[in-house]
């Protein structure tokens, strides 16, 4: 029999209902009607539509039979007393049906369609599915951000566009000593920031405030006033587009600065001791050349003579590499170019025969050479130009030298060519018997180099190495 066709008196036909449920009608939300034994006597076309049910699988029955026993009991039974005592309900959950779950907030309502007599309960379910959906995942990257940002290993302030503290991290605690209790709502720049440090810090923030990354290292105080270095990155927070606020991220290096502290005293120490070492060496090596230049003034021989000045001008030539190094910032390598010239300026003064109006033409790309390099070239030099002066030029009316030297790919290409009177292939093989081309061909092989002679209009050396 159809209860809710019978008489308009039966408090669940369905003008009735209709008439009662005329104001909290809604296309959207699930209505139903129930009985004072909770059995369904009226749902509208949402809950059918949502759980895919027909009348015939609703009316009749209960929550119990739709949505399982223990379900109906911890979650719906208590609310539809409620209901039943005068008062309303509200509360959120799943539903299940088959395979069908739906999140819906709930309102229980007395139905009360005569008067004050309590016939019934009025159900009205919002589907909240989708908003649920977000809400979890709002809630899952929340806890995401939560444990990052309280478990990272550095500290952590986020701060409104205006630089006052919004929250910040354990860390940030640890490091600095202030909770968070003490720090919202107060300017960063007044709570970490020493006095002297105002404006760099001032410049950080409207930096960051304006839209900008920034990283630096610094100095920050602590609430007991202890200065502490760090390394700080700002960052804007966007949303949409729009600067919400902005993180600093703090970061305690003040044990690695006094390790590089203590790094760079260390060098700065060695740094003196090396450039001791190579002042001392080139005294030592003046003293041998002023030892050799007090032996030729007790020698008569001219060719004994010779042979101990060009000793004292390979002396000199390594003598200069020690002086350039001992007052250069590089004690490892020197400018070839500057020492070539101060060699060459040295060799004309030594000899009083020979050349003095000899045009030096200097094609010498801007390297730096390390000093196991730099003495062998310097001895090779000094040998091929001392040759050139004393022998090279004598029917030359306009002498030149020219030296080149450029680095190709990972190989060094230096020239020195002269434009005297070069030599013929015998003088060349009596030429390679003398201490000086010996010594050439001994220093090149050190630089494991070669050494190519060519006599045409002069004299030319080419040491590739």
């Amino acid at each position: 029999m159809d209860t809710q066709r019978t008489s308009p008196k039966n408090p669940f036909h369905l003008d009735i209902i209709l008439k009662t449920l005329q104001s909290t009608l809604n296309a959207n939300d699930y209505i139903s009607v129930l009985d004072r034994d909770y059995i369904y006597r009226y749902v509208n076309q949402a809950y059918k539509k949502y759980f895919n049910l027909d009348e015939r699988d609703i009316l009749g029955k209960t929550h119990k039979e739709l949505f399982g026993a223990e379900f109906y009991k911890k979650t719906i039974r208590p609310n539809l007393e409620m209901c039943l005592k005068g008062e309303s309900a509200h509360y959120s959950a799943w539903y299940k049906y088959n395979d069908i779950q739906r999140h819906i907030s709930v309102t229980c309502l007395p139905y009360r369609p005569f008067g004050d007599e309590i016939m019934g309960i009025i159900i009205n379910g919002r589907d909240t599915t989708e908003l649920k959906s977000i809400s979890d995942k709002h809630k899952i990257q929340k806890a995401y951000f939560e444990n990052l940002f309280q478990q990272s290993p550095d500290a952590i302030a986020i701060l409104d566009n205006n630089d006052k503290i919004i929250n910040i991290n354990e860390t940030f605690t640890k490091l600095f000593g202030y909770t968070l209790q003490e720090s919202r709502g107060k300017f960063i720049n007044n709570l970490i920031v020493p006095d002297e440090l105002k404006k760099e810090g001032l410049e950080a923030t409207m930096n960051v405030a304006s839209g900008q990354n920034i990283s630096l290292e610094t100095v920050r105080k602590t609430k007991s006033g202890k200065l502490i270095h760090v390394s700080i990155i700002g960052k804007p927070i966007l949303m949409e587009n729009n600067q919400i606020a902005v993180y600093g991220i703090y970061r305690d290096i003040t044990r690695r600065k006094k390790t590089e502290e203590k790094i760079t005293r260390d060098l700065k120490e060695k740094e003196v001791l090396l450039k001791e070492i190579h002042h001392r060496v080139k005294n030592n090596l003046q003293i041998i050349s002023s030892l050799l230049n007090m032996q030729i003034r007790y020698i008569n021989n001219e060719d004994y003579k010779e042979i101990l000045r060009e000793s004292q001008n390979r002396i000199k030539s390594m003598a200069l590499i020690h002086e350039r190094l001992y007052k250069s910032d590089d004690l490892t390598h020197i400018s070839f170019e500057e020492y070539v010239r101060k060699v060459v300026s040295y060799l004309l003064a030594s000899y009083e025969s020979g050349h003095k109006n000899i045009n030096f033409i200097y094609d010498i790309e801007d390297v730096a050479l390390p000093i196991n390099q730099a003495i062998p070239l310097g001895l090779i030099v000094n040998e091929i130009i001392s040759n050139s002066i004393k022998y090279a030029f004598k029917n030359t009316s306009k002498p030149i030298i020219y030296i080149s030297l450029h680095k190709k790919e990972s190989r060094f290409e230096m020239v020195i060519r002269d434009n005297g009177c070069g030599l013929n292939l015998s003088e060349k093989m009596e030429h390679s018997k003398t201490m000086g081309i010996h010594l050439i061909k001994t220093l090149t092989d050190q630089l494991h180099g070669t050494l190519d002679m060519e006599s045409d209009q002069g004299l030319t050396y080419t040491i590739h190495w």
